[in-house]
């Protein structure tokens, strides 16, 4: 029997597929699908039109090209610095600090950033005495610590300059763009103004305590703030919680006896705070959950971030010994070690605590028993910490990087 010829064969299985079965069903459930889609679709084109029609004011080609330029930035995934060192301006006062894993420099006169490639993308002038910069958030945030001038910026460019009323005591930026403004008034010691992503107030808390520092969740979800007050001849700190836009208070926690200077959120949601008898950790509901008393010793440095806490403690004023703790963001120690030399400065990150001492960098690693060393030239050199075997030293000039071996 011959076989069927190629036009055939086409004109047979084209008649089969013809009549093939239809599923009802099947027919039913893929066109009120093909609906939804169709209305998505419209419901999206309608958000950004309305959108764009209520923000005409802030869609302005100057805004897009810095937008786009930002987020190049941002998205830049070199290695991190690819020479040996980093060179910016001088001044006789600098701040240093991390920016989307670059380098942002604030002096007297200008601040510079670079990117996490080294490339340099800002050099904006300002008249700041005491310029110090906070770069782990959404922005760059300087601000001029016993003035009354702040300003921030991308990776780019400068996006949005004010004042305050009294002087900056201290400020912090959160990731979601939200952040806060320490000052003080002649009716109250301490007031805490709170700025949205818009650089628009949204809370104003005045006390009548002292407050160093405050602390914003990554989120924007809360606001915590150290206050310490005289009561009845006798100083206490509390931890005030707060919900971004609400004015009434979400919850609080009385923790000890002593100043409270630095506190953050970690990663587990908890509030830490640093304080000068102790360290505490809490929840935003007001309980308190882990602390550690220092019970005489004397805290010589200290740092904190998402992972949790370091610190190091001297046991007394003619010992060179001195404990080195680390937490974990829960609050629970994860290591704890002796040094025998001076502790300049302590830096936490990704779990890991690197020391400055007169001439070297140590590392204190939890999973590994013993100190790494690093020889270098430590003095009058802010360290930075940028991985876990990766630092910045920086001076007057410049940025050297060095690297731990494993």
């Amino acid at each position: 029997m011959k076989g069927f010829s190629f036009k055939q064969r086409l004109r047979r299985r084209r008649t089969s597929d013809a009549e093939l079965p239809v599923n009802a069903y099947y027919e039913a459930v893929s066109e009120r699908y093909g609906i939804a889609q169709v209305i998505l679709y419209s419901l999206l084109l309608a958000f950004v039109v309305l959108s764009f029609l209520g923000n005409t004011g802030m869609i302005t080609y100057q805004n897009l090209y810095y937008f786009v330029k930002d987020l190049n930035a941002s998205a830049e995934t070199v290695d991190v610095f690819k020479n040996d060192s980093l060179s910016y301006p001088t001044g006789v006062s600098q701040s240093f600090t991390l920016y989307r894993k670059g380098l942002a420099v604030a002096g007297n006169d200008s601040v510079t950033v670079f990117t996490a490639g080294g490339r340099q993308t800002v050099s904006k002038s300002i008249l700041y005495r005491n310029p110090t910069a906070v770069g782990s958030g959404k922005y760059l945030l300087v601000y001029d610590l016993g003035g009354n001038e702040y300003s921030l910026y991308n990776s780019y460019t400068r996006i949005h300059s004010g004042k305050t009323e009294a002087p900056i005591r201290s400020a912090t930026m959160s990731d979601s763009g939200m952040y806060a403004i320490v000052t003080q008034t002649e009716r109250n010691p301490s007031v805490v103004e709170l700025f949205n992503s818009d650089f628009e107030l949204i809370n104003r808390y005045p006390y009548n305590g002292y407050v160093s520092e405050v602390a914003i969740h990554p989120k924007g979800s809360y606001l915590a703030v150290p206050v310490s007050e005289h009561r009845r001849g006798a100083l206490e700190t509390w931890v005030r919680v707060y919900r971004p836009g609400e004015g009434e208070l979400f919850s609080e926690v009385k923790l000890g006896s002593s100043l409270g200077y630095r506190c953050g959120f970690t990663d587990a949601g908890s509030v830490a705070v640093f304080c000068g008898d102790g360290i505490y950790y809490t929840s935003v509901r007001g309980k308190l959950e882990e602390q550690l008393l220092f019970e005489g010793d004397q805290p010589v440095a200290f740092d904190m971030n998402g992972d949790g806490c370091v610190v190091v403690l001297k046991k007394n004023k003619n010992s060179f010994k001195k404990s080195v703790i680390l937490f974990d963001k829960s609050g629970k120690v994860l290591y704890n070690s002796i040094v025998d030399e001076t502790v300049e400065a302590a830096v936490l990150c990704d779990g890991v605590a690197f020391l400055k001492t007169p001439n070297a960098i140590l590392r204190a690693d939890p999973s590994d028993l013993e100190l790494s060393r690093l020889p270098c030239v430590t003095e009058q050199r802010t360290m930075l910490a940028l991985d876990r075997d990766r630092v910045l030293l920086c001076s007057a000039k410049q940025a050297v990087f060095h690297t731990f071996t494993r």
